[in-house]
C-alpha cells in the first residue's frame, strides 16, 4: 500500500514538473509540449488515434498468435524427433546476433504495407523468447517423471498432453509475457518503414512534422497497448495455472 502511494505520488510530481516547463520553456514545449496540451489534443483528435492504435493492437495480437502456434508446432516436431532441437537450438541462438529490426523493410518490400508485413515483423520479433522459453521448460522436467513415463512406454504424444505443456505452461508463459511486449513494439517499427495507419506511423509523422502532441499521445497509447498485451498473458495464465 505505501508502495502504490508513493508511485501516485511520484507520478504527480512528473506531471506536475511536466507542465511547468511545457509551458514555460519553448524547448520543451517544442519536444515533449505538455500534459494539458496533450489532453486537449486527443479530445480533438481521439478518433484518428483510437483508430491507429486498434490497427497496431491487431497486427500484435495476430503476430503474437502466429508466433505462439508456430513456435508449439516447432516444440511438437522435436518431440518426435529429439535430435531436431540440438540443431535448431544454435540456428535459434544464433539469429538473434542479427537485428531483426532491420528486416522491417524487406517484410515491407515482401508484403507491402498493409497489415501483412506488419503481424510478420511482430511474430518474428515474439517468436524466440516463446520457443526458448518452451524448450527451457521441457529441460528443467524432472528426470524422475521422464524415467517413469519410459517404463510405462508412453508415447510421444501422451507425453507432450500430460508431461511436456502442463509442466512447461510457467515457463511457457514467462516467454508469453516478454513477446506480448515484443509484438508491439515489432507491430510499432514496421509501421515505421511504411504503412497506411498505426501508431508507428504516427510517431514518424510526428517527428517529421514537428508535432509532439501528435508524438507524446501516440507514445502513451503506444505503452498503453504494451500493458494492455502483458496484462491479458497475465490473466490468462492466473486463469490457467491453478496455484
Amino acid at each position: 500500500m505505501k508502495n502504490r502511494i508513493i508511485y501516485i505520488l511520484l507520478v504527480v510530481v512528473l506531471l506536475i514538473v511536466w507542465q511547468y516547463y511545457g509551458q514555460s520553456n519553448i524547448t520543451v514545449r517544442l519536444l515533449v509540449s505538455s500534459p494539458s496540451n496533450i489532453v486537449e489534443y486527443f479530445g480533438e483528435e481521439y478518433s484518428g488515434l483510437l483508430k491507429a492504435t486498434g490497427v497496431t493492437l491487431l497486427e500484435a495480437v495476430l503476430g503474437l498468435l502466429i508466433a505462439t502456434s508456430f513456435s508449439f508446432l516447432v516444440m511438437i516436431v522435436c518431440f518426435y524427433f529429439p535430435k531436431f532441437l540440438n540443431f535448431v537450438m544454435p540456428i535459434m541462438i544464433g539469429s538473434q546476433v542479427v537485428l531483426l529490426i532491420v528486416l522491417a523493410p524487406f517484410f515491407i518490400l515482401l508484403l507491402g504495407i498493409g497489415l501483412s508485413s506488419k503481424v510478420a515483423m511482430a511474430a518474428l520479433i515474439s517468436f524466440f523468447p516463446i520457443f526458448v522459453n518452451f524448450g527451457t521448460g521441457v529441460n528443467a522436467i524432472r528426470k524422475e517423471i521422464m524415467e517413469f513415463a519410459h517404463v510405462n512406454r508412453t508415447n510421444t504424444w501422451r507425453k507432450i498432453k500430460n508431461i511436456y505443456f502442463p509442466l512447461s505452461l510457467p515457463s511457457i508463459f514467462a516467454g508469453l509475457k516478454i513477446a506480448a511486449t515484443l509484438s508491439v513494439i515489432g507491430a510499432i517499427v514496421a509501421e515505421f518503414t511504411g504503412a497506411k495507419i498505426g501508431l508507428g506511423k504516427n510517431l514518424f509523422l510526428s517527428a517529421k512534422r514537428l508535432e509532439p502532441e501528435l508524438m507524446m499521445s501516440s507514445l502513451l497509447l503506444s505503452t498503453l497497448l504494451g500493458a494492455i498485451m502483458f496484462g491479458g498473458i497475465l490473466l490468462i495464465e492466473k486463469l490457467t495455472i491453478k496455484k
